[in-house]
């Protein structure tokens, strides 16, 4: 008996959208959860179809094999999607978020699949990066001991960009042979994107060591609903320094007239990846990629990921 069950699309499917569309959901700018879920396109629609097709050079695929293939992730969920593109570049993407803002549709970003949550499902244009947006940057070394990035416990030796769709042992295969690699370490690493690890904010067996993916995601490159493209990292270089500035000042002062509902509500854990990062923006902090990592689609595409590497063990042990 298979383990997923399948969600009656007329009677069960609703509620259930909604849930999994305000966790995210790119392209609805404003509109409420309950209006997301009554997205009433049907899976298929041909009209949304064409428009995207001459919107980008990627793939587009509305057929009902590609739908039914990416209506289930890992987890027990199934929600058959409106379709699902494959973008080639950035243009793409923004094309797709253009295309889903005039239509009122929302946008699902994909990478493995890996989670058992059911993120990466629902009613929604599935915007796939693992086929095409799987570019790898060179290592720059920054000498052991180096303290660089956004979390307290990470010390890097290096550093690289990657594009969302590459998948987490493909690039410590790449990385192993220099002595480095990228420690976040979730036990689905065979199959999990990098894009999807920083939606989720990974973790894995030696998180307790390296922290988490909000520790090792120095900066991210993102594409907002309104197709704008920022580096929050040195804002500087993409000449979006004033539009990041506003944005920050604008973020610490909700952080202020809010602290002591965070620290109250905050779980006291060392390892949380439910809600956005809010206990990591207060006064002091300069990275906005903090509140991004974790926030699962729901805030801005990744289209670039700047990771600190660590160096390779010299020992392994195991505790029984």
């Amino acid at each position: 008996m298979s383990r997923r069950t399948h969600l009656d699309a007329t009677e069960k499917d609703d509620r259930y959208v909604g849930n999994v569309q305000e966790r995210a959901n790119i392209g609805s700018g404003n509109r409420s959860h309950e209006q997301m879920a009554l997205t009433r396109l049907s899976p298929g629609d041909s009209t949304l179809e064409r428009k995207l097709a001459r919107a980008i050079e990627g793939e587009v695929r509305f057929d009902r094999l590609t739908r039914g293939l990416y209506s289930t992730d890992a987890s027990h969920y199934q929600v058959e999607p409106l379709g699902v593109v494959f973008p080639r570049s950035v243009g793409d993407v923004q094309a797709i978020l253009e295309v889903a803002r005039s239509n009122d549709v929302p946008v699902l970003p994909r990478g493995g699949g890996t989670s058992q949550c059911g993120q990466t499902i629902g009613r929604a244009i599935v915007l796939d990066t693992h086929r095409h947006l799987n570019g790898v940057g060179t290592v720059e070394a920054l000498g052991y001991g180096e303290e660089s990035g956004i979390g307290s416990q990470a010390s890097f030796s290096g550093r690289i960009d990657v594009e969302p769709g590459v998948v987490l042992d493909h690039l410590n295969a790449a990385l192993t042979p220099g002595g480095i690699w990228f420690p976040v370490d979730p036990s689905t690493g065979s199959r999990a994107t990098l894009g999807g690890m920083a939606g989720n904010n990974s973790a894995g067996s030696r998180s307790i060591h390296y922290g988490m993916m909000v520790d090792n995601v120095i900066d991210l490159e993102v594409i907002l609903a309104d197709g704008r493209r920022l580096w929050l990292g040195d804002s500087v270089r993409t000449g979006c320094a004033d539009i990041i500035a506003v944005e920050r000042e604008r973020l610490q002062s909700l952080y202020r007239s809010n602290e002591e509902e965070i620290r109250k509500r905050q779980p006291r854990t060392m390892r949380n990846v439910a809600g956005y990062n809010l206990n990591r923006i207060g006064p002091g902090a300069e990275a906005l990629a903090r509140l991004l990592v974790g926030s699962e689609g729901t805030l801005a595409f990744f289209s670039k990921l700047r990771l600190g590497l660590a160096e390779l063990p010299r020992k392994r042990v195991l505790g029984l």
